[in-house]
């Protein structure tokens, strides 16, 4: 029970998938103010060895303290994914930028026709117009004078 009381707060009951023996509490250290609740800042590597000491049977320390920290290439490929990133999100700002400015005006209907597609129609038409027109023209004449000899 005592062991239970005196664990770190996070230590204190075991989790389910967890058969890790406790943790011992850091020792206080003095200050030059009176009381365990002062203590000095930890340096970086006493740091690191206490919570070496915390993660003693956890697998990615164990592999990293057998292969030494990330290769080169790793922090590398972290570069360069962050400048991708980068370069995307300035060509999302370029495109929102872009579509930001009204192209047409806004039009009443919802499935209004595109006002382009009336100049093919009319164009036709009047191909049409003309032709028939001509063929009218040749027609009366052909019939009226006959056929030119051959």
């Amino acid at each position: 029970m005592r062991q239970r009381l005196s664990a770190p707060r996070g230590n204190r009951f075991s989790r389910p998938g967890t058969n890790r023996p406790l943790a011992a509490p850091p020792e206080p250290r003095e200050h030059r103010h009176s009381g365990p609740y002062f203590s000095t800042p930890e340096t970086h590597s006493e740091r690191q060895a206490r919570l070496l000491r915390q993660m003693e049977g956890n697998p990615r320390v164990a592999h990293m303290l057998k292969h030494g920290p990330t290769p080169h290439w790793f922090e590398v490929d972290r570069q360069r994914r962050e400048q991708a990133e980068r370069e995307a999100q300035r060509l999302e700002e370029a495109f929102a930028a872009l579509n930001d400015a009204p192209a047409t005006p806004a039009r009443g209907r919802h499935r209004a026709p595109r006002s382009w597609w009336g100049w093919p129609a009319v164009a036709i038409s009047t191909t049409l117009l003309l032709a028939q027109g001509t063929t009218q023209v040749l027609g009366q004449a052909v019939f009226q004078s006959g056929l030119p000899p051959l």
